[in-house]
């Protein structure tokens, strides 16, 4: 699949998916109530923290080495496989760390939740979850993005169906089974998507997963995506750090609310994401004057696209925000006027930084975030115990800008690409764009 179609086919996936996953966001938050909102929300951080520091950034050496090497994942598939063998030990014990510790049970997990229940639910979560990114990630190595495009399309479904019926049922259930139910429908559809991914698998890719223990194999592979792991710890510092700070210094109510305004902005965080899946592959290739065009028309594209809907986002939240998830909740609309920026900054972060990989210069992707993640600390303290949520918002977003400024310097100074053409969109894009969405339209839809 060409690079223009694979954006205009994946970008045209975003709209049922976003809106189912908005669907399933807010009845799951109708249903769970600000407290509940806020438990779950410690619950999701505590499995993307796992997931990422046992991940070792896997997914996104995967899929650069599954590209490089001519569309041949062996390599990866054993090098994945191996760590999974590996995390089969390391998640439970570290999880029982966790809940064996009083103060860490304090900082990552919701009271009155030392069931053993919970436990097993985290484990099996964290295990499925990057059984599901490595598959992923080969494919998107592979090009294939229809099956990547329909899987997206498949998991938002399955997720609305699911907290859709647990709206119109949870008259039924007592209050303290709610969070509970919400956490096994969560498990349950993250294993029926594992179950389409590993058939997915089977059917494109088809190597059998052996794993590998030779040091020669792994070498290259770890010390290429060293530095993108820490720039990934570091992130996740700047995407969830202040989740836990919020909790500490207001409690899981204020928690629940900053959740709603977070959940609500990182809707137009996935825009980037048909652009980003489909650029990678092409970028990390050989870098030409076309595909240098074809990538600002993107980035122009991508920032123009979320500059707006967030500011549409701003003008209705005040009456949006209660209507959807009721009265309790319009206290998080002033944080998500503070995280509106912040997101705008990053979608265009998530674009540019595959490109300062592709000048060999991922170092400065993790200066970047090192930068970020000073000012997400510094700020949350600063501001979250005197401002509550609203000082989280600030925070989120300097942080975010502090990112993409520099990664703006890296592409202009080290790099010598120009990035004022790389925000707003021109008249002749519009045409453009046009263009492309005529010639993919069927002939009957034209006329």
């Amino acid at each position: 699949m060409s690079l223009k179609r694979g954006i205009f086919y994946t970008f045209l996936t975003q709209v049922p998916t976003l809106l189912l996953f908005f669907v399933a966001s807010t009845l799951m938050t109708r249903s769970l109530g600000d407290e509940g909102r806020g438990e779950f929300a410690l619950f999701q951080n505590l499995v993307a923290l796992v997931t990422m520091v046992l991940g070792f950034s896997l997914n996104f050496g995967t899929t650069y080495f599954t590209a490089k090497d001519q569309g041949d994942p062996t390599r990866m598939v054993r090098v994945c496989t191996s760590l999974l063998m590996v995390n089969l030990i390391a998640v439970p014990l570290l999880f029982l760390v966790v809940f064996s510790n009083s103060r860490l049970q304090r900082v990552f997990l919701p009271a009155n939740t030392m069931h053993w229940a919970y436990l097993l639910y985290l484990v099996v979560l964290v295990l499925l979850t990057q059984v599901n990114n490595f598959i992923n990630s080969i494919l998107l190595g592979l090009k294939k993005f229809q099956i990547i495009n329909r899987m997206s399309i498949f998991t938002a479904a399955i997720s609305a169906i699911g907290y859709t019926s647990l709206y119109f049922l949870q008259d039924r259930l007592d209050q303290t089974w709610l969070l509970p139910v919400v956490l096994s429908l969560h498990l349950s559809y993250i294993l029926i998507n594992t179950i389409f991914w590993v058939y997915s698998y089977i059917r494109v890719v088809g190597i059998r997963p052996r794993p590998t223990w030779s040091w020669a194999i792994i070498r290259p592979v770890l010390t290429f995506v060293l530095v993108a792991y820490v720039a990934n710890s570091m992130n996740l510092v700047n995407y969830r750090f202040n989740i836990w700070v919020v909790d500490h210094y207001t409690g899981t109510a204020q928690l629940g609310l900053y959740a709603v305004a977070l959940g609500l902005a990182q809707l137009l965080f996935y825009v980037p994401d048909p652009f980003t899946t489909v650029v990678q592959p092409y970028l990390y290739g050989e870098m030409n004057r076309d595909l240098l065009a074809k990538f600002k028309f993107i980035m122009r594209l991508n920032f123009t696209t979320v500059a707006t809907m967030a500011l549409t986002l701003a003008f209705i939240a005040p009456w949006l925000v209660p209507m959807l998830f009721g009265k309790v909740f319009a206290g998080a609309v002033p944080a998500l006027y503070w995280l509106l920026p912040g997101i705008t900054f990053a979608a265009s972060s998530k674009l540019l930084g595959p490109l300062v990989v592709q000048g060999n210069l991922i170092r400065f992707n993790l200066y970047g975030v090192a930068a970020a993640t000073l000012v997400t600390i510094t700020l949350s303290f600063l501001l979250i115990p005197s401002m509550g949520i609203k000082g989280a918002g600030i925070a989120s977003s300097l942080s975010f800008l502090a990112n993409l400024i520099v990664q703006c310097v890296v592409v202009s100074r080290r790099m010598k690409i120009t990035i004022w053409d790389m925000f707003i969109l021109r008249p002749s894009d519009i045409a453009l764009f046009w263009e492309i969405a005529q010639r993919r339209m069927p002939v009957v839809i034209r006329r």
